[in-house]
């Protein structure tokens, strides 16, 4: 037998792998790079707030397409990442990705916020995530302090009662859950359709619990106002929780925005103007 020296059988061997085809090898993937001529964030419009939608915009202020595959937000104010799929993008165009907003993260972490866009190429795009309005902030806010509250108090609305004379009362549900918790429900406020008498803008609750007969007026009679309507039946509740005054949203639900409508039309008798 013929003995090769040590460093002959390393030369060969390393010659070896210098040749094997290149996809038995396993390539990295390439790592994100910062592109200035691209430029992400996400924004929403009021019309999308009550159902928890966004949009991401993808913002292309180069000379040239850009193919995206997928698109990829993290958020520190979000409990999970938000993932889309993406489009071809012109030179000085932008989109909007529609997408549905997960649950907000109440616990405070380490700022995370960044955008990532994988393109059709293999190639990866990456920058900071703006939210230039705020939106997020605000949606934090207002989505941990009611569940702060909804773990103390449960408040819904029962069916709306309309009278013979025309009279209409929602019912205001107060349940208390947790009776040590220092959660308080103070007062209901009207909503751009719906008061609570002529120029009666609050509803003092003052810490009451049960059923309440919450009497209601329109705000104003113009047809357009319920053509319209997206959040006339959407009413902001007043709470303190430890001493500091917030305000939570309690919708009327479907069933009753339909019959408000159709109550508010009947009482400013729109058919016969």
């Amino acid at each position: 037998m013929i003995r090769m020296p040590r460093r002959a059988v390393l030369a060969v061997l390393l010659a070896a792998a210098l040749a094997l085809p290149a996809g038995c090898a396993s390539a990295p993937m390439p790592a994100p790079t910062p592109d200035p001529a691209v430029r992400v964030w996400l924004h929403q419009e009021r019309s999308d707030e009550a159902a928890r939608r966004a949009q991401v915009r993808i913002a292309n202020d180069s000379s040239g397409a850009l193919d995206v595959r997928s698109v990829r937000l993290v958020d520190d104010r979000l409990g999970s990442p938000i993932e889309a799929e993406g489009w071809t993008v012109g030179p000085g165009e932008s989109v909007d990705v529609p997408v549905t907003l997960p649950v907000v993260a109440c616990e405070d972490g380490s700022p995370d916020r960044s955008w990532e866009l994988s393109l059709i190429d293999g190639e990866r795009l990456r920058g900071t995530l703006d939210d230039a309005l705020g939106f997020l902030d605000r949606l934090r806010s207002r989505e941990c302090l009611a569940a702060e509250v909804a773990r103390a108090v449960r408040v819904t609305w029962g069916d709306l009662r309309v009278s013979a004379s025309g009279d209409a009362a929602l019912p205001l549900r107060i349940e208390t859950i947790d009776a040590e918790a220092d959660v308080e429900v103070v007062a209901v406020r009207s909503t751009n359709l719906l008061q609570f008498g002529h120029g009666v803008a609050t509803y003092p609750v003052e810490g009451r619990v049960g059923t309440l007969e919450v009497p209601l007026a329109p705000q104003r009679c113009d047809p357009h106002v319920v053509q319209e309507d997206k959040r006339g039946t959407v009413f902001g509740v007043d709470v303190e929780v430890r001493g500091e005054t917030g305000r939570i949203e309690v919708a009327a639900g479907e069933r009753n925005r339909a019959r408000i409508l159709t109550w508010v039309a009947e009482t400013c008798r729109f058919g016969e103007q």
